[in-house]
């Protein structure tokens, strides 16, 4: 059987896999980029790239060299130069003399290429999108969840262990009723955790671009880092609304298009690519909701993130809400983030007292 490989896109890479079953195809795909296959990535593309790309384009390398035929890589458009990745990337391996061929996903008509080729029976099609969108919700439950808990935990590493064990329970569920299971068995299972008694956490927004957001080795494992620290982290990029904005369902939705661009009106009125626009939105929101800070990351030299960083700025200082700024590459030090995190965490102690 042919395999299809999928970008790296953290937890969701379960539902990801779990949308392929009707195309004939084996999914390949990983919940966090390795190192080896970031190294892979930075030794194939220009230094000018972004450190997405380069993550990107490492995990189709490592795709092609054990075997794998298909790739499949989310399209952009607007002024986001994610919209020539692909073809850049298949240019990368056809010059290094891999066979693997990467299908772009989205924006070219209601079918799109990777559909209109394996061209799977209709029916069968509609119930691998069924589980798929029922897995992505799972996926933001039970990570929601972790945010929640994992910053009360009374013993470090509790709730990732419930977690990874929820995810491992959700990869193997096949049916609808199997995943709502694991839905529903989500308040005993995180409930069994020992937690701390009249903590009240910080709560922090994460905000910026979406590869950065939820590839654990890109952002340094920042999830578990904050909640280590006391942290309640609510991370904005979730999948299951990003669906309900390309489709336009839910559009008077707390984390629809709509309710974010009414939100970053006032300081910005158009979109600039990517998601910058819905950061400038969320952090508005989370200057209204009591947030005791906002993180904004991204790969060093994104175009549509960095270009809004000045009106993050301004946010901050109309409203009084904090806003750490971070930037990462391939050579960006773990311990002098973890140092900027603990900074950043004490400055909101003392701003709260």
């Amino acid at each position: 059987m042919k395999r299809l490989a999928f970008e790296p896109w953290g937890n969701y890479a379960i539902a990801l896999a779990a949308s392929v079953e009707c195309l004939g195809v084996k999914p390949w795909t990983r919940t966090a980029t390795t190192p080896e296959v970031l190294s892979l990535g930075v030794a194939a593309t220009p230094d000018s790239a972004c450190l997405s790309f380069k993550a990107c384009t490492g995990h189709f390398i490592k795709a092609a060299q054990e075997g794998v035929e298909y790739g499949v890589m989310v399209n952009s458009r607007g002024t986001c130069r994610l919209r020539y990745y692909r073809m850049l990337q298949q240019k990368l391996l056809e010059e290094r003399g891999f066979q693997l061929f990467i299908f772009g996903f989205g924006y070219d008509g209601i079918k799109p290429p990777l559909i209109r080729h394996f061209d799977p029976d209709p029916m069968s099609f509609l119930r691998c999108c069924a589980i798929a969108r029922a897995k992505v919700l799972a996926v933001d439950a039970i990570e929601k969840a972790a945010w929640r808990i994992r910053a009360r935990e009374l013993h470090r590493g509790d709730t990732t262990r419930v977690m990874n064990g929820c995810l491992s329970t959700l990869d193997s569920a096949h049916s609808l009723l199997e995943i709502r299971r694991v839905r529903e068995g989500l308040k005993q299972c995180f409930g069994k955790i020992a937690q701390k008694k009249d903590h009240v956490p910080l709560r922090v927004g994460l905000l910026g671009e979406a590869t950065v957001l939820r590839n654990r080795l890109l952002n340094h494992n920042i999830e578990e880092i904050l909640g280590g620290l006391g942290v309640e982290v609510s991370n904005f990029f979730l999948l299951g609304e990003e669906m309900k904005n390309i489709f336009g369902i839910g559009l008077w939705g707390r984390h629809s298009r709509w309710t974010l661009k009414r939100l970053a009106r006032p300081y910005l009125k158009s979109l600039v690519g990517g998601h910058a626009l819905d950061s400038v939105g969320n952090a508005v929101r989370c200057a209204g909701e009591g947030y005791d800070g906002v993180i904004h990351v991204c790969p060093t030299g994104c175009m549509p993130e960095i270009s809004v960083r000045p009106i993050l700025r301004k946010v901050s200082h109309d409203t009084g809400l904090p806003i750490l700024e971070c930037s990462f590459d391939e050579h960006s030090s773990h311990v002098g983030f973890v140092t900027r995190l603990e900074a950043f965490v004490d400055i909101m102690r003392t701003k709260r007292k």
